[in-house]
């Protein structure tokens, strides 16, 4: 098992925690777009065509494990499988309708004592349903306004304390052939904290021959809050990209271990390599690799207050995913 040690303090990580957080929620339309951009959807240009479309992708990610931060020589390590589906069509010739959905598993392995005392959690299920309607108004400019529907919580949470949700509304802008933007606003419950107010940008720049921007719509994002990539595409079958991801996990706890009912938080920096193959016109393979920049696991008792929180240190990242469209 690799396992790296980090030369940033608590300090640091957490301010790199921060700043990527304030930077890539504004660049991003993580929680419009749920998630799962990898179908390049955000265009709605892109579903023109098709009364019915839909795309699908899944996979699985290991976490190595990392050190956590604190006494007790704590550690965690991760394993994440998921699947997301993605439907949209025309309910008129300017008015399109998206639905995504996305499961996750999150298998968690602590180990030691401090943070890792008594196993703070295991297996975390996470559900999700976004809906959007988008609006042409011409060839340039349109609209989009939806909601968003969450369910996370451990293996045996209660599912009505695991519910959050929220709304979103966003302005679309072609500028040509090779940029399109989005910006929005949405608004997110949380569970035993305040909402989040999230400005959301999405980006799909193409700007030389066989270079792509993405900021919000990063393919394989396996649900993540965000994220921002460059890639290169070599020819019809492969690309390679370079990008950053956010995943920020929310849950309810079960009745046991050492916050019954309580709250858990895991959020962390993915920074991956991404080489994606093409087999078939309909068909991508992604095999992904790199590194968790460090993270920060949090548990709350019922009302939402804080019992442990540590940071944790850097670990390798190794997944593949296949992703499908119709």
């Amino acid at each position: 098992m690799i396992k790296l040690r980090s030369s940033w303090g608590p300090a640091t990580r957490r301010g790199a925690l921060a700043a990527f957080l304030a930077v890539i929620t504004f660049f991003s339309s993580g929680q419009a777009q749920d998630g799962e951009e990898a179908f390049e959807i955000t265009d709605p240009q892109s579903s023109q065509g098709s009364a019915l479309r839909f795309a699908a992708q899944g996979g699985f990610v290991h976490q190595s494990e990392a050190d956590i931060e604190g006494p007790g020589g704590a550690s965690i390590q991760v394993n994440q499988f998921d699947a997301g589906m993605v439907l949209w069509t025309h309910l008129s010739d300017r008015l399109r309708w998206f639905n995504t959905f996305h499961v996750g598993i999150n298998d968690y392995d602590f180990d030691g004592g401090g943070f890792s005392a008594g196993n703070p959690w295991e297996t975390i299920l996470e559900t999700r349903y976004g809906t959007q309607l988008v609006y042409s108004i011409d060839d340039r400019w349109g609209i989009r306004g939806g909601g968003l529907f969450m369910i996370s919580r451990e293996t045996d949470a209660d599912w009505e304390d695991s519910f959050s949700g929220g709304g979103t509304f966003g302005v679309d802008y072609r500028h040509s052939d090779s940029l399109f933007l989005s910006l929005g606003l949405g608004v997110v419950s949380q569970i035993e904290d305040d909402a989040m107010a999230i400005p959301m940008l999405a980006v799909q720049w193409v700007p030389a021959a066989q270079w792509v921007v993405r900021v919000g719509a990063v393919p394989v994002g396996g649900g993540a809050l965000a994220g921002a990539e460059v890639a290169y595409e070599f020819n019809d079958q492969w690309e390679l990209g370079l990008g950053m991801l956010l995943n920020r996990d929310r849950f309810r706890l079960d009745d046991s271990g050492p916050a019954p009912d309580g709250v858990g938080e895991d959020r962390f920096l993915p920074l991956r390599l991404r080489l994606a193959w093409t087999f078939h016109p309909q068909f991508t393979l992604n095999f992904i690799a790199g590194m968790v920049l460090g993270g920060e696991l949090k548990l709350q008792d019922e009302d939402g207050n804080n019992l442990r929180k540590e940071d944790y240190d850097p670990a390798t990242y190794l997944g593949l995913r296949l992703a499908a469209r119709f």
